[in-house]
């Protein structure tokens, strides 16, 4: 997952970065996320969430207790799909470039 002072969301079939400026709330705790800390972004809910809180999220599926927030549920799968898309990509790329197809003549 992609963590830092910005987060991606998805426009069409490409990853944008969100850039955060001034504090923000964390979507889990409540708690104040100021701009030079790691946060996670929640499409979602169009909101960031803390490092606590993606722990609290992390923690939920580990003990299997996700399933009793579905709010959590929601941004779970949602990280988890964007995971596994960029995951995917890289493959491709990798195999076109490994098959000699990516080529600047190709884009």
């Amino acid at each position: 997952m992609t963590t830092g002072g910005s987060y991606y969301y998805w426009e069409g079939n490409n990853p944008v970065n969100v850039d955060r400026d001034g504090t923000q709330t964390c979507f889990v705790t409540g708690e104040n996320i100021s701009c030079n800390t790691t946060a996670y972004w929640t499409s979602e809910f169009d909101s960031w969430i803390s490092e606590r809180g993606y722990q609290m999220i992390q923690n939920a599926y580990s003990t299997g207790e996700l399933e009793n927030n579905k709010e959590w549920e929601i941004i779970f799968a949602e990280w988890y799909a964007k995971d596994e898309s960029v995951s995917g990509r890289q493959k491709d790329w990798s195999e076109w470039d490994n098959a000699g197809l990516y080529t600047d003549d190709n884009f």
